[in-house]
C-alpha cells in the first residue's frame, strides 16, 4: 500500500513539473530608461522596452500602465510565443512640465508583473514676451487683469502691483477709467518700447462704504484708446478688525440673531416680490449690517438702520421673477455685520420660482 502510495506521490509530482514548465515567462532586456537632459521644446519623446518570452507558453501582455497621464505606453498586443520577442513603448510629454521627472510603467501578464521606469531632466523653454504678457492692449501688454486684495481690514489701505511691459514700436501712456472710488490706480507716465514697468492698485478702505465682499472692474486705455471689453478686475473682501477689543469690549459687543436659512415660497415668473427678513440684536452695543451680497443679480437686498440692544430690524429682500428659472432655488446671502463673533454671516434664500 506504501508503495502504490508513493507511486502516485510521484506522478503527481512529475504532473505539476510538468505544467510548472510549459509556463510563459517575461524577461525584459533593461527596465530602466533615463533620456538625460532635453530642452521642453522637443515635446513628447519615446523609449521602447524589448522583451523576450523565455518561457515554454504563449505570454501575454494583459495591461499595461503608467504611473501619471503624462506618459502614455504603447505594447504588443498579439501573444508572444516562446522565444520571440515583443515590446512597451513608453511616450512622455515634455510640454508644460520642465524639471527632472521619473516616472514607471507597470507591465502586467499571463506570467505576472513587472515594472519599467523612465527618468530625465526637462530644460524649460525660454519664454516669449507674449507668453510671460498674455494681456494685449496694442502692444502694451500685462502679466495679468485680475487684482486679488484678499481680505482688507478697514480703515486699513492695501497695495497690489501688476507687471506690464511695452511690446510695441513707440511710446505709451495708460491710464484706468471708471475705476472704483476706494481704489486708486497708477501706472508709469510713458512706457518707452521694450521697457518694464508696474501699474499700482491701492484700496482705500477709510472713509469708504464698501464692506464685505466686492468684485469691480476697470477700463484700460492706452495713448487714448479704451478696451471696455477687456476690463481689468479686482476682487476682496473688506471687514472689520476685531483683534484688538478687550475682554470688556467684546462683552458688550451687538450679537446678530439670524437664522441660516429663509424660505421665500413661490414667486411668479410675471412678477417682483417683497419680503422682509426679521433680525434681532441680542447685545449690549447697536448691530450695524455693513453689506449684503447676494449671489443672484434677480435679488437685491436694503439695509436695516442700526439695530439697538434688545431691539429687532428688517432685511428687505425683493426678488425678480422674471430673471429666475422655473423651479426649485437656492440663492446663498452674505451679511456682514460689526458683530465680532458673526462679522461675516451666510443664509440660504429658498424659493421655487412657477
Amino acid at each position: 500500500m506504501k508503495k502504490v502510495f508513493m507511486s502516485m506521490l510521484m506522478l503527481l509530482a512529475g504532473i505539476v513539473a510538468t505544467f510548472a514548465e510549459d509556463l510563459p515567462e517575461i524577461t525584459f532586456e533593461t527596465i530602466t530608461h533615463d533620456f538625460g537632459t532635453f530642452p521642453e521644446e522637443n515635446g513628447k519623446v519615446s523609449c521602447v522596452f524589448e522583451f523576450t518570452n523565455t518561457g515554454k507558453a504563449d505570454l501575454v501582455l494583459q495591461k499595461v500602465r503608467a504611473s501619471c497621464g503624462c506618459t502614455t505606453p504603447e505594447w504588443t498586443k498579439e501573444p508572444v510565443k516562446p522565444g520571440e520577442k515583443g515590446t512597451v513603448k513608453a511616450t512622455y510629454n515634455a510640454s508644460g512640465r520642465p524639471g527632472a521627472f521619473s516616472k514607471t510603467i507597470t507591465v502586467t501578464t499571463n506570467a505576472g508583473e513587472k515594472r519599467l521606469s523612465i527618468k530625465g531632466e526637462v530644460i524649460p523653454k525660454a519664454q516669449k514676451v507674449e507668453d510671460k504678457y498674455p494681456h494685449d492692449f496694442d502692444g502694451f501688454r500685462m502679466l495679468k487683469k485680475n487684482v486679488y486684495f484678499n481680505t482688507v481690514f478697514n480703515p486699513d489701505t492695501k497695495v497690489e502691483k501688476i507687471e506690464v511691459i511695452n511690446n510695441g514700436t513707440k511710446d505709451v501712456k495708460v491710464t484706468f477709467q471708471d475705476a472704483p472710488k476706494f481704489v486708486a490706480i497708477s501706472s508709469p507716465a510713458i512706457l518707452k518700447p521694450g521697457e518694464k514697468g508696474e501699474v499700482i492698485f491701492t484700496i482705500k478702505t477709510k472713509d469708504s462704504d464698501v464692506w464685505g465682499a466686492f468684485k469691480e472692474t476697470a477700463v484700460v486705455v492706452v495713448n487714448g484708446k479704451a478696451f471696455p471689453e477687456n476690463p481689468i478686475t479686482m476682487f476682496g473682501t473688506v471687514a472689520e478688525n476685531f483683534s484688538n477689543l478687550s475682554a470688556e469690549e467684546k462683552a458688550n459687543a451687538p450679537v446678530l440673531t439670524l437664522g441660516n436659512a429663509v424660505s421665500l415660497g413661490k414667486i411668479k415668473t410675471t412678477t417682483a416680490k417683497t419680503y422682509e427678513i426679521s433680525v434681532k440684536n441680542d447685545g449690549k452695543s447697536p448691530l450695524i449690517i455693513r453689506a449684503i451680497n447676494i449671489d443672484s443679480k434677480n435679488i437685491t437686498a436694503t439695509l436695516p438702520a442700526k439695530i439697538k440692544p434688545g431691539k429687532t430690524g428688517a432685511i428687505r429682500i425683493k426678488v425678480n421673477g422674471a430673471g429666475l428659472k422655473v423651479g426649485k432655488f437656492t440663492q446663498r446671502m452674505t451679511v456682514t455685520t460689526n458683530d465680532p463673533n458673526r462679522s461675516t454671516y451666510i443664509v440660504n434664500l429658498n424659493g421655487e420660482v412657477e
